[in-house]
């Protein structure tokens, strides 16, 4: 089974402008709400793709039962903790005619320190051996400092995969518990490295620095320049398609998705990574924040080139 946690769920409203114009008044074309928070998106792009998944999580008042509705919508198990006090975050996706996508996010309500004990304990009890746990997003917002590293360390020998996408300390703090696959892009990539990344030698170089420290799964993503993969010794350059970009919000999410989709299904591990790179270009063709046309990966998967570098 995987599962996902989101510690700082989100309503993401997104609104539609021909350009955003600083300084100034901004006539709103359309507008519409979506679900926000990373492991919710992960959850209902596994749910698109035919996979059983799990979603954990804490949310708050109104926004929150909303959050669990459109989850529950889109045929996921709901694990989450409610509390009435309080609202989830709202954030505001801005996207223009020229596709330029600028999110404002919110930082979410505090969850105290009784709150974080209960969904790690929840997490504890329903997982167990052979589970994906996901762990994606912010989780700033906790006043258990650094939640995933407590996570990966309370689980730790129930052998289960972390898959864990996260930046700043949350991540590299949770790199000595061992996940089984980190996806930072080359910003979160220089975060673990202690110095700058840019160069394709460079992204070379660290991930092959960072597998000696035993991570079986490292992807960098590099935005519309496509992504690197090491597994199993050898590291895999996935080019990007050429597809309609309508809206880059969610096409991580979208990534992640499709390789635990395919970790789940013990698929080849080129397969794997068409799964990934296809559902994460087809995200970026819809206009919401999450979802896909589930046709039209199956359509990119053929697309794909994939090069052992």
């Amino acid at each position: 089974m995987i599962c996902t946690v989101t510690i700082n769920p989100a309503i993401d409203r997104i609104i539609y402008l021909t350009q955003l114009n600083k300084d100034n008044t901004n006539r709103i074309k359309a507008a519409k709400d979506s679900l926000g928070g990373k492991g919710t998106h992960v959850s209902v792009n596994l749910s698109i793709l035919g996979c059983d998944n799990k979603a954990f999580g804490i949310d708050f008042g109104y926004a929150g039962y909303k959050i669990e509705k459109i989850l529950s919508r889109e045929h996921v198990d709901v694990k989450f903790l409610h509390y009435e006090e309080g609202e989830s975050r709202t954030n505001y996706a801005l996207i223009e005619e020229d596709k330029t996508c600028t999110l404002l996010s919110e930082k979410g309500k505090i969850i105290n320190k009784s709150q974080c004990e209960e969904l790690i304990e929840k997490i504890y009890e329903e997982t167990g051996v052979g589970d994906i746990l996901i762990l994606s997003g912010d989780a700033s917002n906790t006043e258990i400092p650094l939640i995933y590293p407590e996570i990966m360390k309370r689980i730790k020998g129930k052998n289960i995969k972390v898959l864990l996408d996260s930046s700043s300390e949350n991540l590299v703090e949770a790199l000595k518990w061992s996940p089984f696959l980190i996806k930072p892009n080359e910003d979160e990539l220089s975060q673990i490295l202690g110095r700058k990344v840019t160069s394709e030698k460079q992204i070379l170089e660290g991930i092959r620095e960072i597998a000696q420290r035993g991570i079986p799964c490292i992807a960098v993503s590099c935005g519309g320049n496509g992504s690197y993969i090491w597994y199993q010794g050898v590291i895999y350059r996935i080019y990007p398609l050429k597809v309609n970009v309508i809206n880059t919000i969610g096409c991580g999410d979208a990534f992640l998705s499709g390789l635990a989709y395919g970790l789940e299904k013990d698929l080849d591990f080129l397969e794997t990574l068409k799964y990934a790179a296809a559902v994460s270009s087809a995200t970026a063709e819809s206009n919401d924040t999450v979802g896909f046309d589930k046709k039209r990966a199956y359509e990119l998967m053929k697309q794909v080139k994939i090069e052992r570098l």
